[in-house]
């Protein structure tokens, strides 16, 4: 019942976001369709996908349990000779695929908590107008800044990845490198531009922002679709991916 719940959200998210239809370049959306209303239903539609999932880890998490415990009784059980070799091997694929299942499980979480993110910032910035070069501001969902140096997603990533493994001695967490499946969905042109999963308030993201206003370079830094969460957390770096227009 759980997992088809979890199918039924999927599906009605998967409408949420697909464009009614494709604009023409440089067309107005319709006010009914407005870039803030459609983050608020994209966001509505997410949070329920996110509690599906929710649900449906520990089942996830049950069923891979009992299929290694049935697997090892039937390793036990074929060492002592009362078992098939096939008979074991039926319990291992039962295990690598309930295993499977539950990795799926989880990449969807995650999957949706950056989906939750860049909904929720999109809603925030359909709200704020454009930044002059140079601009900096914070509000209580993100804090962005117009940098007035040229960014670009090919020579920058690098420096920001080097300088981040010299500050913290890990690589630097990109969650989102250009275009992504996800920005397809949503609309959103990130062909340019570089998700990094640290929250804003941590010495990580601080230490990002500072580095990024000293170089002049332009981003966003999102606290996620839920203030006090980390899920979703990160900085955008780049200008604000912009709606798609597609030329018919």
């Amino acid at each position: 019942m759980i997992v088809r719940r979890a199918l039924i959200v999927s599906a009605v998210l998967f409408a949420a976001l697909s464009p009614a239809r494709v604009l023409r370049a440089g067309e107005p959306a319709p006010a009914s369709v407005s870039a803030r209303a459609r983050a608020v239903e994209i966001v509505t539609a997410l949070e329920e996908y996110r509690a599906s999932l929710d649900t449906l880890l520990p089942l996830r998490e049950q069923e891979l349990a009992g299929a290694i415990r049935q697997r090892e009784q039937r390793r036990e059980l074929l060492e002592r000779g009362i078992v098939s070799r096939k008979e074991f091997e039926q319990a291992e694929a039962i295990a690598a695929r309930a295993g499977e299942k539950l990795a799926e499980t989880r990449r969807a979480i995650v999957a949706a908590d950056q989906a939750m993110a860049e909904a929720a910032t999109a809603r925030a910035l359909a709200a704020l107008r454009p930044l002059g070069a140079g601009g900096y501001e914070r509000s209580a969902e993100l804090v962005r800044y117009n940098g007035p140096a040229a960014w670009s997603l090919r020579v920058d990533t690098p420096r920001l990845q080097q300088f981040f493994a010299a500050r913290f001695g890990r690589p630097l967490p990109v969650s989102s490198y250009g275009q992504t499946p996800l920005h397809d969905r949503m609309g959103l042109d990130h062909r340019d531009a570089l998700d990094v999963a640290v929250h804003p308030d941590s010495p990580e993201g601080r230490a990002l922002i500072d580095y990024l206003r000293a170089a002049g370079l332009p981003f966003i830094a999102s606290w996620g679709a839920v203030r006090g969460s980390a899920s979703g957390a990160h900085i955008h770096v780049g200008q604000p991916s912009p709606r798609i227009s597609v030329t018919r």
